[in-house]
């Protein structure tokens, strides 16, 4: 069905009797407006009278000068206009929920993806979808395993490594940058080699907030023959930055997480370089299930992997 084929019938009249009433009524001729629908005048004198008979009142005045849309007759178009268009918005809202460019799709996504990476990615979605409704909330890697496998999440943007219940893939890649108190001995050079971490205090969060970064962070660590224990940890990273900005110590983040310039803060590359991945992860099928979470993830699969 297209949008210029609206659904049949509506409040007990089919739409053909209603596009009748408008055309007459526009052309106040019946042989124009039967041409204009494509049929004989027979046929659209009695779609008119039919009409007529249903509602029990006349909506044309018909003689020899012509014909003539009677005072009832006026508001009956009125409210077939508003009619006509609301089954016609019904045709394109279902061509567009069975097309998936509507309707909804829940988004969850790891609190550092929000610094660049999901407005880089979902601004493209939006513009070549704009009727689709995202909805996202900031859920870290755990707690959108569980979420997604329960269905309570559509798709999930998250570090990889991913549950092997759920279909993922790479969407995003940016370096990791350390971040040093701004009057640090280290912020005066152009990078900071791993090395010159091993014995630094390190501000961190738990690993079961995000084993994946987590334990990306500890390889960097053991690549120079350190251990990766953390003298303080914070739930987020704007909170480990700003213990990082009190001097507590220096940590490892994204480089997008320079976006939220904290001042005392200075960040540096770190050498060697390593990248974090950020994949896009949903239940198998559930594009197939779901037309909007299939748009979704064809528009955001143009995008190139990377920063």
């Amino acid at each position: 069905m297209s949008s210029s084929e609206p659904p049949r019938e509506v409040l007990g009249l089919e739409i053909r009797l209603l596009e009748a009433v408008v055309a007459v009524a526009e052309e106040l001729h019946f042989g124009r407006a039967a041409a204009r629908l494509g049929i004989a005048q027979p046929p659209l004198s009695a779609r008119i009278q039919r009409v007529e008979r249903l509602l029990g009142i006349g909506i044309f005045d018909r003689d020899r000068k012509g014909v003539a849309l009677t005072a009832a007759g006026a508001e009956v178009v009125a409210q077939a206009r508003r009619v006509l268009a609301e089954a016609q918005s019904l045709g394109r809202l279902a061509e567009g929920l069975q097309a998936g460019t509507r309707g909804s799709v829940a988004i969850g996504a790891v609190g550092s993806a929000f610094y660049q990476a999901l407005p880089e990615l979902l601004g493209p979605v939006r513009a070549q979808l704009p009727d689709l409704q995202l909805r996202i909330s900031e859920v870290e890697t755990p707690d959108q395993v569980d979420v997604l496998l329960a269905g309570e999440l559509d798709v999930g943007f998250l570090r990889p490594p991913v549950d092997r219940r759920l279909d993922a893939r790479a969407i995003w890649q940016e370096p990791l940058v350390v971040a040093l108190p701004a009057e640090h001995r280290l912020s005066r050079k152009k990078h900071v080699e791993a090395s010159e971490l091993a014995d630094q205090p390190i501000v961190f969060f738990s690993r079961d907030r995000g084993p994946g970064y987590w334990d990306e962070v500890s390889d960097v660590f053991r690549s120079v023959g350190a251990q990766f224990d953390p003298t303080a940890e914070a739930d987020h990273t704007t909170t480990m930055l700003g213990l990082v900005a009190l001097g507590v110590g220096v940590t490892i983040v994204p480089d997008s997480a320079r976006a939220l310039r904290l001042a005392g803060v200075c960040y540096l590359p770190l050498r060697p370089t390593r990248d974090l991945t950020l994949s896009v992860a949903v239940l198998p099928d559930t594009a197939a299930r779901n037309p909007a979470i299939g748009a979704f993830l064809n528009t955001l699969g143009q995008n190139q992997v990377g920063q």
